[in-house]
């Protein structure tokens, strides 16, 4: 891995500072950054969409509007 010469040396004067190595601190900031970036697909919207054509309205697509807005008033 590379890194921009005063970058590293930031890195370098960071692990002095705490008495740790440059790539310790490397994969610690590269954990963090994952960990930040990563998707909780429970919290996705679309989520709670997983199973919904399994279920029992066989007739989705022929009845959508009897579904989305209710059953037609006489």
């Amino acid at each position: 891995m590379y890194f921009p010469q005063e970058l590293y040396q930031k890195l370098q004067k960071r692990a002095k500072a705490e008495s740790r190595s440059v790539a310790s601190i490397v994969r610690e900031a590269v954990e963090k950054y994952l960990n930040e970036k990563e998707v909780v697909w429970e919290k996705d919207p679309l989520f709670s969409l997983e199973g919904i054509l399994d279920s029992e309205l066989t007739d989705l697509v022929e009845n959508h509007d009897r579904y989305l807005y209710g059953e037609k008033k006489q």
